[in-house]
């Protein structure tokens, strides 16, 4: 028997105690599926049915240029604009400072976790400069021109994106 659909913001909050038990218990295998499922339902990019729908994020997030004018699916690659490593890293480093509440947690997803659509010879330029799992020299140093600016590993590589964040 099926009962009222989960309001998203309520998935949402799902998702976030899915990352929550995952991280008292020493566990990141599964961090991309809650991770990825926490997005789509905070910013709403969901099927009639409630389920994730990615062509929507896809072509809603961060694009470069060349991946737009190219419009076709199959020669893009969906990405996380700051890698799922680094996510994962920082929701560890979060944990081990006693910072797990839901607030905490959804703090640094809501800061980090965002999707980018590149081409597939901008994610080899990623990749051959070691950035395809890691964040730039200076993200993580105040001061730095790099320092919390998520979109620094596209900058690194000559990735034309269409919008800020």
């Amino acid at each position: 028997m099926k009962g009222e659909p989960i309001p998203p913001a309520k998935q949402a909050e799902i998702e976030l105690k899915h990352i929550q038990l995952e991280l008292v218990h020493g566990r990141t295998n599964h961090m991309r599926h809650f991770v990825d499922q926490y997005y789509c339902f905070k910013n709403v990019y969901l099927n009639r049915n409630g389920g994730a729908r990615w062509e929507a994020v896809v072509w809603g997030g961060v694009v470069s240029t060349a991946a737009r004018a190219l419009a076709n699916r199959k020669q893009v690659v969906k990405e996380h604009v700051v890698p799922l490593r680094v996510i994962t890293s920082e929701l560890v480093a979060a944990k081990e400072a006693g910072h797990t509440s839901l607030s905490a947690i959804a703090e640094i997803l809501d800061r980090l976790t965002h999707f980018g659509t590149i081409t597939k010879e901008e994610d080899k330029r990623l990749r051959d400069a070691g950035l395809n799992q890691a964040m730039p020299h200076g993200f993580f140093e105040q001061g730095h021109s790099n320092y919390g600016d998520i979109l620094s590993r596209y900058r690194e590589v000559g990735i034309e994106i269409e919008c800020s964040l």
